[in-house]
């Protein structure tokens, strides 16, 4: 008598027991979002740049120097505190040049550059303090940058902004196929704060001070930008 072996009866039901889920336990939707804030500058910051050539470095970097007390002592004038006029960058370097009828470089000097870095927290005072210092000896303040003390607090109404329309657009989107989010499984953020600039400042001021007309600086509103990414669990509706 033949027996039918007992393994072709249990290999079914293992794979009954075993097999793959109506819905993969990590089924998610993930989305990105974008979210922006107004904001009005109340400060603006620049640069100004220092810049002596001399025979020697001793007197490329007294002459540096000698400008920077003058225009330190003006900044002081216009209410900038010392805290906000601070240095960037100090270089001392070469100058040589190209002798065509000698066929080989020259050197002509030592260029010293001395960089400050200025906070001007009341804007209206930004073109007088411009204004100053380049009465003061100023050689280049080559772009304005406008900032507010309200970047936190908008930056954060950008961010909520960017998470909810993240949430609303994953909820469409699992609605649509059938589903509804679960728990939150991934969520990061990244900020553009925009600013607009402003080149060509010390021309501008340059003009201004020989016309006898103070120099104006008028600055737009800022868009501050955020963007997220989040992932959401998916389940199946209950019915």
């Amino acid at each position: 008598m033949h027996r039918i072996p007992f393994v072709s009866f249990v290999l079914p039901v293992v794979l009954l027991v075993f097999g793959p889920p109506l819905y993969a336990a990590d089924s998610s939707v993930s989305v990105s979002a974008m979210g922006t804030a107004s904001v009005r500058p109340d400060m603006a910051e620049f640069q100004i740049r220092l810049i002596d050539t001399a025979r020697t470095a001793k007197e490329s970097t007294a002459l540096t120097a000698k400008k920077y007390q003058a225009v330190q002592q003006a900044l002081r004038s216009a209410d900038v505190s010392a805290e906000d006029a601070v240095t960037q960058s100090f270089t001392v370097r070469q100058e040589w040049e190209w002798d065509n009828s000698k066929r080989r470089r020259v050197f002509k000097g030592y260029t010293t550059v001395h960089v400050l870095q200025v906070t001007v927290r009341k804007l209206a005072d930004a073109g007088r303090v411009i204004d100053a210092s380049v009465q003061a000896g100023a050689d280049e303040i080559p772009v304005i940058g406008f900032v507010s003390s309200k970047h936190e607090e908008k930056r954060r109404e950008a961010l909520a902004k960017a998470v909810s329309s993240a949430r609303k657009d994953a909820q469409v989107m699992a609605a649509e196929a059938g589903m509804s989010l679960g728990a939150l499984l991934e969520m990061k953020t990244g900020t553009a704060p925009v600013y607009p600039l402003r080149d060509m400042v010390r021309d501008m001021a340059e003009k201004a001070v020989a016309a006898s007309i103070p120099t104006e600086i008028s600055p737009g509103d800022q868009d501050i930008r955020v963007s997220v990414y989040c992932r959401w669990s998916l389940v199946r509706k209950s019915r």
